[in-house]
């Protein structure tokens, strides 16, 4: 019988199916070639560019001694690694901490936090930030009159600061995509080790500590540095919290340099290109981590463990630390970004008639809301289709079992994006946008904004889609093909029907990213092709915060029933292919 099958899967192991195979493999390692590695080449070489794009290229390093002599610049570069460390060692903090209680422990309700975990995730940074000045301003804010009132204490808290901004992140989608990260390695990693510990009498404390801490430390450090270049790529909070009092961290101060007349191509270009060698220093010091570590890698696949910890009467008091964490950190600014979209005047309370309906009606009568409304739902749902389609046939290359030269060139490729920050890769699309004939078809379009979306998802993407196909064994794709049924025809009807819950997932996170993304499209668009987000910033830097608490909780509804609608649908597919 075996002689057989393999006598049927002949054709399709020799001639022209491999051929076929290698074509698709190249075109998917020009593609990745350049759109992901093409932005990066242009602004490494822009940034000895003394010219503008579009004009005659004169070379040298004019750009790097204007953008280094300027002292806001050093201050920039060092503001943005200092934040993210700080911010970075109390997030960790909590969410191994919370993702270990999910995971590991008999704490109630833990797929119900996770859940939330997600749903915060999707809450946009932007309006929440909104909602912490409604709280925390030093003129307004009600939690500074309350402190005042009662206790006597003048404004004790400011936003607008380096601790200000530094809470406003801990409450922001860091922690949250923290957990959604480590919970998985908490429920994958073996039992045994840990089984074996508490055979040996060592109590919970000791088997955290000496065993599940270090055993997943490779991990839980490989999150952390991408968390930690996460938090240099932030830029919505800074803008918003930084600026006004002279903070500056990279982000806004290239997004300073190309507002300015004329803008300064140049010193942003070289300010970005230094970035993106200490990002690959970054990366080397991780992989030099990992490959000095190799004895940690002894998680394996025997199963899950069944003996969760008992906390016993802790496991209510964990509970209810986790939910005083939400409700602080995301019911209250949610709560007040409602009540700040429907204030006469926002932040104050004691008007005789604080409330009112004209935000919302003058936001609604606005004709460049419907214009950037138009331009947003485009972008999400262009962004999202383009990303499940592509990205889906990139991971079904990557999960392949058939050998692959160009595989790690492909990986490497499809994590690019992940270490080059949203405002740095639309510096460099910038840059080819308007140096070659793309000038005319993507710059200041809503296509030259969903290229670069697709771009920025692609990390995310791309490895939900290659694990699918790895959890699929290699059977339903050769039974297909000795019945006859060519590589398209097995791929389009058999495996992606199959993972089309993976499909709805990622179209949900590209979908809700494109709606709420403020850093990738801010140096692309023009007064035609603005999206909500960008419409959003412009409110907010134009102190028209009432109206841009409305547009930023008309944001997060959008992103929040998305998330509801595609969790229902994909539920549905996942019935519906197990039948």
């Amino acid at each position: 019988m075996s002689s057989t099958i393999q006598e049927l899967q002949a054709p399709f192991m020799q001639g022209k199916k491999p051929a076929r195979f290698k074509g698709v493999e190249l075109a998917a390692l020009l593609f990745f070639a350049a759109c992901m590695a093409l932005p990066v080449l242009f602004l490494l070489v822009g940034s000895f560019n003394t010219m503008p794009p579009g004009k005659e290229p004169s070379y040298g390093i004019g750009n790097w001694i204007r953008a280094f002599s300027d002292p806001l610049t050093l201050n920039a570069l060092w503001t943005s690694f200092l934040l993210s460390v700080v911010r970075l060692i109390p997030s960790m903090t909590l969410a191994v901490t919370i993702s270990w209680l999910i995971a590991r422990t008999d704490m109630p309700g833990g797929r119900t936090v996770e859940f939330l975990c997600w749903i915060a995730f999707f809450v946009p940074e932007f309006p929440l930030t909104l909602a912490w000045i409604l709280l925390l301003d030093p003129q307004f804010g009600l939690l500074n009159t309350l402190a005042a009132s009662l206790f006597g204490i003048q404004r004790p808290f400011d936003p607008y600061s380096f601790w200000g901004i530094v809470w406003v992140h801990l409450g922001s989608g860091g922690v949250w995509f923290q957990i959604m990260m480590l919970v998985p390695l908490f429920r994958r990693m073996g039992a045994t080790l840990e089984e074996a510990s508490r055979v040996s009498g060592a109590s919970t404390f000791t088997t955290l500590w000496r065993v599940t801490f270090p055993v997943l430390s490779p991990m839980i450090f490989a999150i952390a540095i991408l968390c930690f270049i996460r938090g240099l790529e932030s830029f919505n909070v800074e803008l918003l919290l930084g600026t006004p009092v002279g903070i500056y961290v990279y982000g806004t101060r290239i997004y300073d340099y190309l507002r300015q007349e004329p803008p300064a191509y140049g010193e942003a270009t070289a300010l970005g290109s230094v970035f993106l060698l200490v990002l690959a220093a970054l990366a080397l010091v991780y992989r030099a981590y990992f490959q000095s570590n190799k004895k940690f890698t002894v998680v394996t696949g025997q199963g899950y463990s069944t003996n969760l910890v008992k906390l016993g009467k802790w496991k209510y008091v964990a509970l209810g630390c986790i939910a005083t964490w939400f409700t602080v950190m995301m019911l209250l600014p949610l709560v007040f970004l409602v009540l700040g979209s429907f204030m006469r005047r926002y932040g104050f309370f004691n008007l005789s008639q604080p409330f009112t309906w004209a935000h919302w009606q003058n936001l609604f009568s606005d004709p460049i809301f419907f214009g950037s409304l138009g331009n947003s739902l485009i972008i999400a749902v262009a962004t999202s289709v383009l990303g499940v389609l592509l990205y889906s046939s990139i991971g079904y290359l990557l999960a392949s079992r058939r050998p692959m030269r160009s595989r790690p060139m492909l990986e490497f490729l499809a994590w690019l994006p992940w270490v080059v920050p949203g405002i740095l890769m639309s510096l460099g699309l910038l840059w080819i946008f308007l140096a070659t004939p793309l000038r005319s078809v993507l710059y200041g379009t809503v296509w030259g904004i969903i290229v670069a979306l697709v771009i920025q998802d692609s990390p995310v993407s791309t490895q939900a889609f290659k694990s699918a196909f790895m959890q699929l064994g290699p059977d339903l794709e050769e039974a297909a093909r000795v019945a006859g049924a060519s590589w398209r025809y097995a791929y389009f009807r058999i495996l992606l029907p199959i993972i089309a819950p993976v499909a709805v997932t990622v179209g949900m996170l590209n979908f809700g990213t494109s709606l709420s993304s403020i850093s990738t499209p801010v140096l692309l668009y023009n007064a035609e092709s603005r999206p909500l987000s960008i419409l959003l910033l412009e409110y907010s830097q134009s102190g028209e915060l009432e109206r841009a608490a409305a547009l930023g909780l008309l944001i997060t509804a959008m992103i929040c029933v998305m998330v509801l609608m595609g969790r229902r649908f994909g539920f549905k597919v996942t019935q519906a292919g197990t039948r």
